[in-house]
């Protein structure tokens, strides 16, 4: 009998991989608010596959700390790794619902585009986009899509805030060009994050679209590290040196504005004149 192909076998292997994480999620579905300490046999029916296996993937789960056992009541429960990913995904949650109004109110008032970006990988990720009542509007980017960190003012200021070694795979290995402006080689990307941590915003002039000019500032959590950027974005016309110093004003108070909203004592406490 013919052996299978090396690609039939990784195929297989693959497809393994990928039902032993569906049902790994299926076990974790298990665990809810009215039965958070089911026993093996209950999560085996409940997932329809035998204790065995059932077993198996659980150790697998208590391996990671996705899951514990409790030896004196033979039941499972969630484990603190779960409780961390879940208070991330609230954190994250809170913050879009924080900045919603406060760039609903920016865009209302200067007529230009926000924009909520989070750092995720080696790419920036948007989550928020309000648009303001102007024809001409920039509209590369929305929520759901990811960009390049070293092309716009919220990336930037995500990039020039993530830890050294992040920062230097970055600039290595996942940097762009999207426009003559963008700022590629490491020298320049040096000098960018030095400034942008030195003046607590950015500026982005046409180096991710042509004719846009973007803004950004810093979100900070309760501990101080920047968890988002905020940006405005608008055609170059409309950012004119006798209006650029009061959106770099608005921009910075956008960002210690939602700062403040998700806790950061600092944003709180000492609040800044613009």
């Amino acid at each position: 009998m013919a052996s299978a192909a090396p690609d039939e076998k990784r195929e297989t292997a693959v497809d393994l991989h990928v039902r032993s994480v569906t049902r790994a999620v299926s076990i974790l579905d298990q665990f809810t608010l009215e039965h958070p300490h089911p026993s093996l046999s209950e999560i085996s029916n409940g997932v329809g596959l035998s204790k065995s296996t059932t077993h198996r993937l659980l150790s697998t789960l208590q391996s990671e700390g996705m899951v514990d056992f409790d030896r004196r009541t033979a039941r499972y429960r969630l484990g603190l790794r779960v409780f961390r990913l879940g208070s991330v995904a609230a954190g994250s949650l809170t913050l879009i619902k924080e900045a919603e109004p406060l760039m609903r109110s920016i865009t209302d008032e200067i007529d230009e585009t926000s924009l909520l970006l989070v750092a995720d990988g080696s790419d920036a990720l948007c989550v928020g986009r309000f648009d303001g009542r102007e024809p001409v509007r920039v509209l590369d980017l929305e929520p759901g899509r990811r960009a390049a960190f070293n092309c716009g003012a919220a990336q930037r200021v995500l990039l020039a805030h993530l830890p050294d070694r992040s920062w230097e795979e970055v600039v290595e290995r996942h940097v762009v060009r999207m426009t003559e402006y963008s700022l590629l080689t490491v020298e320049e990307l040096e000098r960018d994050r030095r400034e942008i941590r030195e003046r607590g915003y950015s500026v982005g002039w046409e180096d991710r679209t042509r004719y846009a000019c973007s803004l950004g500032a810093p979100v900070r959590d309760a501990g101080g590290s920047v968890i988002a950027a905020v940006s405005i974005s608008g055609i170059v016309q409309r950012f004119s040196a006798e209006r650029l110093p009061s959106l770099i004003r608005r921009v910075m108070q956008l960002g210690d504005d939602l700062s403040s909203r998700v806790g950061c004592p600092s944003c709180e406490k000492n609040p800044k004149v613009y």
